[in-house]
């Protein structure tokens, strides 16, 4: 079973035809279905929602694998965090610490990596235009969020450190912030384009093709 969790990153906002974790569900059914294929192997869920914080995914990770698991080996595919790097409604009433988020990602990485065989971070280029994002209205609840990326630097520089201490690879995108804001970012200035979710999926697949051979 692979289980793909987080915020809209995951959900795939931005895609105008399939998001990394569609990518990565069309990637398996490939493999299952197609001419030749292994046949009926893996189950693939998708459980991600936009604008929510580590402690979401967190409480609904636990939930979810209560009632979806089979007892079968588990990958899990994570992208969370980036909605605490941000402030809401003023610029400086942060939804986190650094303090925080580190406890907060530390809890959700752990129990993340006890309840499966494999687990993946995934985590999306840090960079974001801030003349779109210092403040950028959210359509679906109204409110104006803060996203800076000097304060986005400073957490993914957290998570890599805990994925380090805590043995966890990250599927990470080597690419300059220009390059990444010229072709692979949304035009809301966060999330990744089509071409970025692409990118990122190509990220992911090595680190999945490892976790199901192991």
């Amino acid at each position: 079973q692979v289980f793909i969790i987080g915020s809209s990153h995951a959900y795939g906002v931005g895609a105008s035809e399939a998001g990394w974790a569609d990518l990565v569900k069309r990637y398996l059914h490939e493999r299952m279905y197609s001419e030749g294929g292994i046949g009926e192997q893996y189950e693939i869920f998708n459980f991600a929602k936009s604008g929510e914080t580590i402690a979401f995914v967190k409480n609904l990770a636990s939930e979810l694998l209560e009632q979806y698991s089979r007892g079968q080996k588990t990958i899990i595919i994570v992208s969370a965090g980036g909605n605490n790097t941000k402030a809401v409604d003023t610029p400086d009433n942060y939804v986190s610490t650094l303090t925080e988020y580190e406890k907060a990602m530390r809890d959700l990485l752990t129990l993340l990596k006890e309840s499966s065989q494999s687990l993946i971070l995934v985590d999306s280029n840090g960079y974001v235009d801030e003349t779109k994002t210092n403040p950028k209205l959210n359509p679906l609840n109204g409110r104006y969020s803060y996203f800076t990326n000097s304060r986005r630097e400073q957490f993914k520089i957290k998570a890599g450190m805990l994925c380090e201490e805590l043995d966890i690879p990250v599927a990470e995108i080597s690419i300059d912030n220009k390059q990444w804001e010229q072709t692979y970012m949304y035009e809301d200035g966060i999330h990744p384009n089509q071409a970025g979710h692409q990118l990122v999926f190509e990220s992911i697949k090595p680190l999945l093709d490892s976790a199901l051979l192991n």
